[in-house]
């Protein structure tokens, strides 16, 4: 299984490398931004498949999955853009818009992947 780092915005580096797969994250506010991070995080957890052990619980939190990584991304993502819909639940400008999901299929499936095979059991 290969390994990544969770995404934060405490330091310039870890800037740098979210600004790199999200240009619009709000890093002019490391607060807010490390607070969406975190949340995110949390829910990936949370909704991850449960560990065994205190070490296993330890060790996905040093050494995550590529796909947690991503999942925690992408609901950064969506936290934002939720936090900044209207009142009717849209976000954006000039006649397009979009309805934003917190945790939604797409990021519960890059979380828990369904196998190809049928389960007819």
């Amino acid at each position: 299984m290969t390994t990544s780092t969770w995404f934060a915005s405490d330091t310039p580096d870890a800037q740098e490398r979210l600004v790199q797969v999200w240009s619009d994250a709000p890093i002019e506010n490391e607060e807010l931004c490390g607070m969406l991070l975190d949340v995110a995080q949390t829910q990936v957890l949370s909704y991850a498949p449960p560990v065994e052990t205190e070490e296993e619980a330890e060790d996905l939190y040093e050494n995550p999955p590529v796909r947690y990584v991503y999942a925690q991304l992408e609901q950064a993502k969506r936290l934002w853009n939720a936090g900044r819909a209207d009142e009717n639940g849209n976000v954006g400008t000039e006649g397009f818009s979009f309805v934003p999901r917190p945790l939604d299929k797409t990021v519960k499936a890059i979380i828990r992947p369904q196998s190809g095979a049928a389960d007819v059991f």
